[in-house]
């Protein structure tokens, strides 16, 4: 990364990977909003990143990605207080639960975090965005390979199976990416949309659900998970390279090439292609405005 002073970043999510990515954007020099549930939470991991980056430029904005109300009530104030956006980094994902949860909405809690919370947030903060010919990166995965959408059952209220509903709600993530930056295009935002996924990261998360498994979850931990991961540090370098690199291509896809894509250098990602299929992301566009009732033709026209 080059010199980011001026620029305001925003990144979602107060745990996992958002340490590393909100630390990387405030050495750069950039003034960074974490946006989170939790204010306690939020303001103890930005207390450890002013610790480590003096002179750090941190705030944090509370918004609850399960709830559509205070997404929108966040959009309606960040639109109102904010003259700039130039980095917006959806980061922020409830991954693999065991057991089928929904949000506040009744969607499926993965499906209304990871993709549902973010298009509103995204497409309400349109007008800012384009005003600062903004980048936003959506967090991709390699589990995005795993299926495809059933139009009929968005929510999974049919048979649920953690890994197979992850990988569909970072599909829709990977696809948003792409029909927003098709959408810029066409419309002439000024915006660049590109995903992007950190490969396996080293997080505490892993070692928590690792440990819900007796000893076959402490043998997994400790012998094989240190060769087939990165520390978030190191994951974070693909995100911080698609939120900021001049050679970053609008509606693609970065993260590590190295074994099975879970590790190594960063370069681009490989993608399913149904992913790219641009009918399948239209309609999920339009579908995804039902759900969530924020338009990009009401956005725009206010």
């Amino acid at each position: 990364m080059g010199s980011l002073d001026g620029q305001v970043a925003m990144v979602t999510g107060t745990s996992g990977l958002c340490t590393a990515i909100v630390a990387g954007l405030a050495r750069a020099g950039a003034h960074v909003i974490m946006a989170g549930r939790s204010v306690e939470r939020g303001e103890a991991v930005l207390d450890t990143i002013r610790a480590e980056v003096p002179g750090a430029k941190l705030s944090f904005r509370q918004v609850d990605l399960a709830d559509m109300a205070s997404v929108k009530a966040f959009t309606a104030k960040t639109l109102a207080e904010l003259d700039q956006l130039d980095i917006l980094i959806c980061n922020a994902a409830v991954m693999a639960e065991l057991g089928r949860s929904e949000t506040k909405d009744g969607f499926e809690m993965m499906f209304g975090v990871n993709h549902l919370a973010h298009f509103a947030m995204v497409v309400g903060l349109l007008p800012l965005l384009s005003r600062s010919n903004a980048r936003v990166v959506a967090l991709s995965s390699g589990a995005h390979k795993y299926g495809e959408f059933d139009f009929d059952d968005l929510q999974t209220k049919g048979k649920f199976k953690p890994m197979v509903a992850y990988g569909k709600t970072k599909l829709a993530c990977l696809m948003f990416a792409k029909e927003l930056q098709r959408r810029s295009e066409a419309q002439g935002w000024g915006i660049t949309s590109v995903a992007a996924h950190p490969g396996f990261s080293r997080s505490q998360g892993v070692y928590d659900r690792l440990a819900t498994i007796p000893i076959m979850g402490w043998i997994v931990g400790t012998f094989i998970i240190p060769f087939i991961s990165q520390v978030p540090e190191k994951a974070s370098e693909a995100i911080l390279y698609a939120a900021t690199a001049d050679d970053v291509t609008g509606g693609g896809n970065y993260g590590p090439v190295g074994f099975r894509e879970l590790v190594g250098p960063v370069g681009v990602a490989s993608t399913a292609d149904y992913a790219e299929r641009e009918d399948i992301a239209a309609r999920l566009w339009a579908v995804s405005e039902d759900l969530t009732g924020v338009r990009q033709d009401d956005v725009m026209a206010q």
